[in-house]
């Protein structure tokens, strides 16, 4: 009688266990940091939030929420601004089509949708997860840039991958946007060049177009798209999972050099 007692209460405490592991909440990282520029400085934190549900990392049941973000500190309406663009960046991640008006909600649907999915299906072993990264990539002129990097798994074949950039005028906090960067007189001039920075890192020939080696883009004509970042060293683009081919052909970071477009650009000139 003594040992079933015994078991019984190892038992109950494992369970115990297990439960307090899968409520762990980290909020984290509250050190200041700071970029200086034109006799300035802005001021922010960089902010982690982690929340998982399971046993533990190394097992195959287990789910997690890791969200990294700046949160600015310096006083200014501009910065305010910024902020309220980065939470909503956190908040629409696209898990299902909801509105979520906190971090919490975005883990509480994942870790909800897990365990209805191991309910119907008791051998279940696949790890889930959120991964969020939104990061100051720098600040030129008075222009800051940001970059957005989404991960995720829900079951299914395949992964979410996704980059965002975005770039703010400091002094207003208002987005530019890429025809605020290049007027259509410049546009084709653009485009030719970084049509033949494209040929070059996707290794097409020349004699080959786009179309027959395996793109799509619209008109079938080389063109940029307006997830770009403004940085010192120059413009970069990026082209997400199926935007322009297959997902076996990846994604595409497109960089070019300020060196060949001073004077196609208001930034560069």
């Amino acid at each position: 009688m003594i040992n079933k007692v015994i078991i019984f209460l190892i038992i109950i405490a494992f369970i115990g266990c297990k439960e307090d592991k899968q409520n762990e909440i980290f909020s984290d990282s509250d050190s200041v940091k700071s970029i200086n520029f034109d006799d300035n400085q802005i001021r922010y934190y960089e902010k982690v939030y982690f929340k998982s549900y399971g046993n533990s990392l190394d097992s195959n049941d287990y789910a997690e929420v890791k969200i990294e973000y700046p949160e600015i500190i310096t006083a200014r309406a501009s910065y305010d601004s910024i902020n309220n663009y980065i939470n909503n960046q956190i908040l629409n991640f696209p898990l299902n089509e909801e509105t979520y008006n906190n971090i919490d909600e975005i883990a509480d649907s994942l870790f909800s949708s897990y365990i209805d999915v191991q309910k119907e299906f008791a051998d279940y072993q696949t790890k889930w997860f959120i991964n969020s990264n939104i990061k100051i990539l720098g600040i030129f002129k008075n222009i800051i840039s940001f970059k957005t990097e989404e991960a995720m798994f829900v079951g299914g074949a395949n992964s979410f991958y996704n980059v965002i950039y975005s770039n703010f005028d400091i002094s207003t906090g208002k987005i530019i946007y890429f025809e605020d960067v290049v007027n259509t007189d410049n546009l084709e001039e653009l485009e030719s060049i970084g049509k033949k920075i494209f040929y070059n890192i996707r290794n097409i020939p020349e004699s080959k177009s786009l179309e027959n080696a395996g793109y799509w883009f619209e008109n079938k004509s080389f063109e940029l798209n307006d997830n770009f970042a403004i940085t010192d060293s120059g413009l970069i683009f990026f082209y997400n999972l199926y935007e322009i081919a297959s997902r076996a052909e990846g994604t595409t970071e497109l960089f070019l050099p300020k060196e060949k477009i001073i004077g196609l650009t208001n930034i560069y000139e």
